[in-house]
């Protein structure tokens, strides 16, 4: 009779924590779809952004404010985009192991500004320099990058460091996400035309329209400069998007899969039940007919 009990206890343990991970599985869903979303309306505001962009490089070479003052050999930066929950797959350890390979036996030469606690976490307590971190909410707005914006802009107006590059998460599509890595500084011709291909603009959605003009102020110089800190904070935008939608894909799959084992479990469990109530009866009735016997 205990043992019956015991399987009807583990049948109801795992429905109960099917009724989690359900929910779970359709939290992740809905906060997909709105991320898919505002991925959709960020990818229009790069067109008219990307026209600007035309249009500033047919006159003048955005990319060489710097470059002659610029230390080669100098320190790097890297921004780490993670999550700040599990449940998510390997999204955290596939970048965190592309750390390790890269960057494991240059600790003192690389700092690392990280999006998310599970980043901060992770390189606090393998003794790497965090000289910054910031968390991303699931609505991803523009405004919560300025942090990482900020500390750039003053980096490059310092001349700190040689190198920019950023790791995080690129959302393909549901089924696929892939690790990705981007140079943010210094920015060229190639890193634009990677950047474009990125977000998968077509060449035919860049065309500029030359019945408008472009005013510049207060002059070119200090335009150029700002205007590349606003590049590389579309570009990080589109880093933190692509991660949080990463994400949230990987959790919702997570959370199917451990659903539909759930079901398989609670099958195998009943299963077990009815075997283990067949055996309690055969024996019941084993006992009344020795019991039977007996008497006679």
């Amino acid at each position: 009779m205990a043992a019956i009990k015991q399987v009807k206890s583990k049948i109801k343990s795992v429905k109960n924590l099917q009724k989690i991970i359900k929910a779970l599985e359709i939290v992740s869903t809905i906060k997909l779809q709105k991320l898919k979303s505002a991925m959709m309306n960020y990818r229009a505001f790069m067109r008219s952004f990307f026209w600007v962009l035309r249009k500033i490089r047919s006159e003048v070479n955005i990319f060489d404010f710097d470059e002659m003052q610029r230390d080669a050999s100098g320190k790097v930066l890297l921004i780490v985009a993670t999550s700040d929950r599990g449940l998510c797959g390997a999204i955290n350890s596939r970048i965190f192991r592309q750390m390790e390979e890269k960057y494991g036996k240059s600790k003192e030469n690389v700092d690392i500004f990280v999006v998310g606690k599970k980043g901060v976490d992770y390189f606090v307590r393998n003794g790497r320099n965090v000289v910054g971190s910031v968390v991303i909410t699931d609505k991803v707005e523009l405004q919560e990058t300025k942090p990482i914006a900020l500390y750039i802009k003053k980096a490059l107006e310092e001349k700190k460091y040689s190198k920019i590059k950023i790791y995080f998460n690129y959302f393909k599509n549901t089924m696929h996400q892939y690790l990705t890595r981007f140079k943010l500084y210094p920015l060229d011709e190639e890193s634009l035309g990677d950047f474009v291909s990125f977000i998968e603009l077509e060449e035919s959605e860049l065309s500029t329209d030359e019945n408008r003009t472009l005013m510049v102020e207060p002059n070119l110089a200090e335009f150029k400069f700002e205007f590349l800190n606003l590049m590389i904070r579309n570009i990080l935008y589109s880093a933190v998007l692509n991660n949080k939608t990463t994400e949230h894909a990987s959790r919702m799959i997570a959370m199917k899969s451990a659903k539909d084992n759930c079901t398989e479990v609670i099958t195998q469990l009943k299963i077990l039940y009815n075997k283990t109530r067949q055996t309690k009866v055969t024996q019941e009735i084993s006992e009344i007919v020795s019991s039977k016997s007996a008497i006679e």
